[in-house]
Parts: structure tokens; C-alpha cells; sequence
């Protein structure tokens, strides 16, 4: 039979004694040491996410207890506003969105980035400028609007939809953002009526970051 006996004294050296049989060694050990012996022999449980919404391609969990999630928006299209103006089926590029939650489920943050169409998303997929209005780097601004709370992040997948339903107006719209160089109004007025592969063929510009960046939280 064996016995290891920890002491710290309280200069705080660390000695161990182990006792095999009768036999006695001694050794000190430095306190980092001892914080990853321990550290090393903690069983750790899984950690559960609870059910994905859809379109999920990435979550994590933080050591405050607030979580965040990826989704791929899986619509190439939807009904949009502009000052009263309504764009039924209007065009969109492969969408991303990203959400951070409170540990008590309140949405904290949202981000939006469009991502190449190539068909395959990758950590290195690249990205550009989102060039509509309401985004400033990865940042999307949802206004005064209020989010319900979130008790399961399956229900996230119902956000898109909802904050694509938002009226669109000129907060951070930046005509430089689009190859055209066009103003909110006539940029819209160019896309309703095309496919969505015209705004990577013709309106959109590469930003310099790619997917793992958006799911990092690194600004654009």
C-alpha cells in the first residue's frame, strides 16, 4: 500500500512525501507543478450545447457562462424594405450570422458578413463587404428592436428571418463598399431583379478576412 502526502509550508514551498511499503521519499516541487498535477487529473465532463439550430457551423461556450453561435443563412432571398419601398424576393449573397447570448439568454451581440459562394465552407472561405445598410465591419446594428429571450439556442434559427424582416435605412451604408460605387436607393433598384450570383460577379468587394476571422469575432 501506498500514501503520497502533500504539505505546503507557509513560505509556500510544496513537499511531497510518498510512502511505498515503508520506504519514505522526499521531494520538492514548485507550486506551478503541483497546479498542473492536479490540473492533469481532473475528470472533466462533456460540454452539451443542448440541440443546433440550423444552418449551425459553429458554437462555444465562455467561462462567464454566455455562448456564441454561427449560422449559415440558408435563404438566397427575402422580402425586404427600404423607406416604405417594399422588394419582394429580393436577391441576397451566401449570409453569415453570428450571435453571443448572456448566460441568462439574452442576445448580447450580433454580426453579419457575407461569405464566398464556392459551395464548401472552410476556416479560410473568404469574405466580403456586406453592401447594404446596417453593418459596419461584421458589426449589424438592429436599432431599438428587441430580441426575445433565448432558453435553448435551437431557437436562433428564427433570428435571420426576423432581422432580414427589419426595415432597411442608410445607418452605416457606405457606397465605396460596392463595385458600382452606388447609394442605397439605385443599388437596390440594380439587384431586385437579378440572380444572387450578380453580387459576386458585379457588387461585391473583398474585405480582407475570411470565415474563421467572423467565427473568432475578429473585426472586419
Amino acid at each position: 500500500m501506498s500514501e503520497t502526502v502533500i504539505r505546503i509550508s507557509d513560505d509556500g514551498r510544496v513537499m511531497v512525501e510518498r510512502d511505498s511499503g515503508g520506504i519514505k521519499n522526499f521531494k520538492q516541487i514548485a507550486p506551478d507543478t503541483l497546479v498542473k498535477c492536479i490540473d492533469k487529473s481532473m475528470v472533466r465532463g462533456a460540454v452539451r450545447t443542448g440541440l443546433l439550430p440550423k444552418g449551425c457551423i459553429s458554437a462555444s461556450i465562455y467561462d462567464d457562462g454566455s455562448r456564441g453561435v454561427v449560422l449559415l443563412y440558408t435563404e438566397d432571398r427575402a422580402d425586404i424594405s427600404y423607406f416604405g419601398t417594399e422588394y419582394k424576393n429580393f436577391p441576397l449573397p451566401h449570409l453569415v450570422f453570428g450571435f453571443r447570448l448572456s448566460a441568462e439568454g439574452r442576445i448580447s451581440g450580433c454580426r453579419l458578413g457575407v461569405v464566398e459562394n464556392d459551395g464548401r465552407l472552410k476556416p479560410d472561405t473568404k469574405m466580403f463587404h456586406y453592401p447594404l445598410s446596417n453593418v459596419s465591419g461584421f458589426y449589424l446594428c438592429t436599432g431599438n428592436n428587441t430580441f426575445p429571450k433565448c432558453e435553448s439556442l435551437h431557437t436562433l434559427a428564427s433570428l435571420p428571418y426576423y432581422i432580414m424582416a427589419m426595415p432597411n435605412n442608410n445607418d452605416h451604408f457606405n457606397h465605396s463598399l460596392n463595385k458600382p460605387g452606388l447609394e442605397m436607393r439605385d443599388l437596390l433598384e440594380l439587384l431586385k431583379d437579378k440572380e444572387p450570383a450578380f453580387y459576386y460577379s458585379d457588387v461585391l468587394i473583398p474585405s480582407g478576412r475570411v470565415l474563421n476571422d467572423f467565427i473568432e469575432g475578429r473585426s472586419s
